[in-house]
């Protein structure tokens, strides 16, 4: 089941992996749903989430010069997922404060933008297919 006889995911598709990946059954999940916030998809979890599905899918979402930021559109000091750490007396927090660095902005992802990226992706791979 593709999207409007095109090989690119459908939004079904995505969901029905995800409910495998986090073995959620209960949880509903839409287009509107936060991998984070709503589906406790967060740190080293959240990158194998995405490595999970540029496999499943047959696309490229990392490369090794831009990392995520480029697919995704994140900028210097933004972020798809917190960390796991843990860090009780947030000696990390004050470290960064004292070296002034910047505090990490998360942008949770929702279903429906790693859907959109998904479909960007299989584009960007069609084109490079054509060409050669």
């Amino acid at each position: 089941m593709t999207n409007a006889g095109s090989c690119y995911p459908s939004l079904s598709q995505l969901i029905d992996f995800l409910r495998d990946f986090t073995r959620d059954r209960r949880t509903p999940i839409t287009a509107q749903t936060y991998l984070e916030e709503d589906l406790g998809i967060t740190g080293d979890d959240g990158v194998e989430l995405l490595e999970e599905v540029a496999l499943k899918f047959g696309v490229v979402l990392h490369t090794d010069e831009d990392g995520y930021q480029t697919t995704f559109g994140l900028g210097d000091n933004e972020y798809l997922f917190h960390s796991e750490g843990f860090d009780p007396l947030c000696i990390g927090r004050l470290i960064g404060w004292l070296r002034n660095k910047p505090r990490p902005v998360i942008r949770d992802l929702s279903v429906g933008e790693l859907h959109n990226v998904l479909i960007e992706a299989h584009r960007k791979k069609q084109i490079g297919n054509s060409v050669k």
